[in-house]
């Protein structure tokens, strides 16, 4: 049997406007790849193997139950035989970066295992697995960031109901990933449980209108409503350089700027012809040790690539 290789894209979730419920994929327009990739293959030793490479491997948890490609193996085994396989992650997104990085492992993961094993698993159940492991990770279960992962696009989270929006083709994602480090579970206890009237009816107007806009290709007022009324405030003084950086990309030209996942890493929502000015000020001023990077993206269109090798 030949092996299998998955690459799963990097992903902004909340996408401001929509907390845990819209997801963008990314795929960068020049330089590296933002995604994890995974490969399946026989293993030699008749046992299961982990092996772990890339920038951020040293990044990952030493014990090898706590790994998220293993559990994701673990969660096969439960479903349908799985004979010996070695899995190579090629971890190349930072952890806690606001970039989907748990997600990217987990599905290029399950992509490459459901792959291999003669897909026994339907899309529709790849990606309520895919959300329970991610689950493990936030505290929560949401599929902001595996959905797009999976799937592409700029994707409306729904559980199996989960479904791709239109969008502008020219639109333009500068991401920013400062270095900092911020614990998705950290971000997340600094949220109420619950929200004053006032901010969710602004947050449901906002949303209904991006959507409305998004279908009527009303782009302007679909950029003009990105907002986020209910984490961001909550969320910006916990990310040093955020308000600062967000209020220059916004006098650069940038459309909406805010907080992919839960941080650190910034989102610029621009166009062309401002993309380069934005992206050069963020790779020179965001930046806080020597993990930052910028990178220049738009929205892909892509459902995770797999592939034989």
């Amino acid at each position: 049997m030949t092996g299998i290789r998955a690459q799963a894209a990097a992903s902004i979730g909340n996408f401001s406007v929509g907390f845990d419920v819209l997801g963008v994929a990314l795929q960068v327009l020049e330089g590296e790849p933002l995604a994890d990739v995974v490969e399946i293959s026989a293993s030699p030793s008749g046992r299961h193997q982990l092996e772990t490479r890339g920038k951020f491997a040293a990044y990952l948890p030493n014990a090898i139950e706590e790994n998220l490609v293993w559990q994701c193996l673990l969660a096969f085994e439960s479903i349908c035989a799985v004979p010996p396989v070695k899995i190579v992650l090629l971890k190349q997104l930072p952890i806690s970066s606001g970039l989907g990085s748990s997600a990217s492992s987990i599905v290029a993961a399950a992509a490459a295992l459901n792959k291999y094993l003669d897909e026994p698993l339907t899309t529709a159940q790849l990606l309520e697995l895919c959300g329970r492991l991610e689950g493990g990770v936030s505290g929560s279960i949401h599929l902001d960031n595996v959905a797009p992962s999976l799937l592409g696009g700029l994707v409306l989270c729904n559980g199996d109901s989960s479904c791709a929006l239109p969008f502008n083709p020219d639109w333009r994602l500068v991401v920013a990933y400062s270095g900092q480090e911020v614990s998705t579970r950290r971000m997340r206890e600094v949220l109420p449980e619950d929200y004053p009237a006032t901010e969710v009816i602004q947050q449901m107007t906002v949303f209904a209108t991006f959507i409305n806009a998004l279908h009527k290709n009303d782009w302007p007022l679909a950029e003009a409503s990105l907002i986020d009324y209910l984490a961001e405030p909550r969320r910006a003084p916990q990310i040093e350089g955020y308000a600062a950086a967000k209020d220059k990309c916004l006098s650069l030209g940038a459309n909406a700027v805010g907080i992919s996942g839960s941080g650190p890493t910034l989102f610029a929502l621009c166009r062309q012809e401002t993309t380069n000015e934005i992206a050069n000020w963020l790779r020179q001023n965001y930046v806080f040790n020597d993990q930052a990077f910028t990178r220049a993206c738009e929205i892909s269109r892509k459902p995770v690539v797999i592939e034989h090798f």
